[in-house]
């Protein structure tokens, strides 16, 4: 970051917003994939820039202090967007990666400390505070005491401990252990103590604080959508698409428009299941052969990683799936448009902002009952198809623009996709209403307007 720059950012008298998220590898071109990188950096990232178009200025502090796992430079310092916008890297605990099941108070302190030195050095004026996790909200209310800061604070909570426990609960004790349930719920009880609001993002989230934790949030701050970046398109033959799924993996080589494509981007990680997605592919294309998949791996999760892959190959399938890494934001309409179909088979979703993308391009879903945005908005007069497969009977829900099927059940995911591939009717149909719900109201001015009123602060730029 240039001196000009910092110096634009501090002279200019914009209100002042912290915003605080220790999630993953956060950047300005978020690269999904990555260890614990996805839909809430975007999240993080459209929030900023709402508020900065709206008249605010924006710090987005992120843990650092360890290589970026692809450039293997060390992530610090302050990154700046624009004279209004920048990335601080906050140092805390040791030079490596900390998976966020691993996080320490004593961590997260050391990252507090280091932000305040900054904040303290720079003699910077905070109007609010918005933390996202449980853990950035500890380092939100470690600087506002450390600092003395009267500042509001909002969190937004993204998912919950006792939530996640909930959706867990068949797993094994040793998967459960893992996940440090229990440490984390204390430390959102405590959060709950001293934040000044709470911005539910879902209609999951708004149920387990009242039932769990006692506690009614007073905003409602779901993930939105920019329509300047994500929109319905028609592809190209000479979209750049192409090329860069060819540069991804050689197997791309054939695609083109028109193909019959699946679809799951997210984090390589167990919770998102891509097992399930792969095995009812194998399904697919047995009444499909035409048919890819285009699957987010990610080599950084090797163990998992390795996992797919060898189920990948196992199957005979290796040469109709497309391995992708990073997906820069500006190819994003063209893939969604490229794909027929989204799928997440996710066990684990705060709202599932991936799906919310996937209907704002106008395509029908398929997901687990633990996607929120699927189960809350696009269940509107549903009807369950119950089916027999080789795992036994299972059932399907249709609604207005997706399909929810149990977690796991292969058999479920591979009936659903079918019916979708094989009527064109219910196809056109269901892409057009998960638009239609998505697209107006799930977009950022319109929310962030709503939070700003809420919280009593006013709009610079109206």
């Amino acid at each position: 970051m240039s001196s000009e720059t910092t110096n634009d950012f501090l002279a200019n008298n914009k209100p002042h917003v912290l915003m605080i998220t220790n999630h993953g590898f956060h950047d300005w071109q978020i690269r999904s994939g990555l260890k614990d990188t996805g839909g809430q950096n975007h999240y993080v990232n459209a929030l900023s820039d709402t508020l900065v178009d709206l008249g605010y200025k924006v710090t987005i502090m992120n843990r650092g202090g360890f290589a970026d796992p692809v450039t293997a430079k060390i992530r610090e310092g302050i990154h700046a967007k624009s004279k209004d916008a920048r990335i601080f890297y906050l140092c805390g605990g040791a030079d490596q990666f900390i998976a966020k099941e691993n996080l320490t108070l004593e961590i997260l302190d050391e990252e507090a400390s280091f932000a305040c030195r900054q904040l303290a050095k720079e003699q910077s004026q905070v109007n609010l505070i918005i933390s996202h996790y449980w853990d950035g909200a500890v380092v939100a209310g470690l600087i506002k005491k450390k600092l003395a800061l009267q500042t509001k604070h909002i969190w937004v909570p993204h998912s919950l401990g006792a939530l996640k426990k909930e959706n867990f609960k068949s797993k094994s004790a040793e998967i459960i252990q893992a996940m440090h349930f229990e440490e984390r719920i204390n430390f959102e009880k405590n959060v709950l103590k001293t934040v000044d609001m709470v911005g539910s993002t879902s209609g999951d989230i708004t149920r387990v604080l009242k039932q769990e934790y006692q506690y009614t949030p007073q905003i409602f701050l779901p993930p939105c959508i920019d329509t300047n970046k994500v929109y319905p398109t028609t592809l190209r033959e000479d979209s750049p698409l192409f090329s860069f799924l060819r540069q991804q993996d050689p197997i791309a080589d054939p695609l083109a428009p028109g193909k019959r494509c699946l679809l799951e981007i997210s984090r390589t990680d167990v919770t998102k299941r891509k097992d399930v997605v792969i095995m009812a592919f194998a399904e697919i294309i047995k009444k499909h052969p035409e048919t890819w998949l285009l699957l987010t791996l990610s080599p950084d999760n090797n163990t998992l990683f390795d996992e797919l892959d060898q189920l990948i190959n196992r199957l005979g399938i290796r040469q109709r799936v497309v391995y992708l890494g990073m997906i820069p934001r500006q190819l994003i309409p063209e893939l969604y448009a490229l794909c027929t179909v989204y799928c997440s088979p996710s066990e684990m979703e705060g709202f599932g902002m991936s799906v919310q993308e996937a209907c704002a391009c106008q395509r029908p879903v398929v997901t687990s009952q633990l996607v929120p945005f699927v189960t809350e908005f696009l269940m509107k007069n549903s009807h369950k198809e119950v089916i027999q497969t080789a795992q036994g009977a299972c059932s399907v829900t249709w609604g207005e623009g997706g399909a929810v099927v149990l977690a796991g059940e292969i058999g479920g995911f591979a009936h659903a996709i079918d019916r979708l591939l094989t009527d064109p009717n219910l196809y056109h149909d269901m892409a057009d209403k998960a638009y239609a719900v998505t697209i107006p109201y799930f977009t950022w001015p319109q929310i962030t307007k709503i939070m700003l009123s809420q919280i009593g602060l006013a709009i610079p730029n109206e």
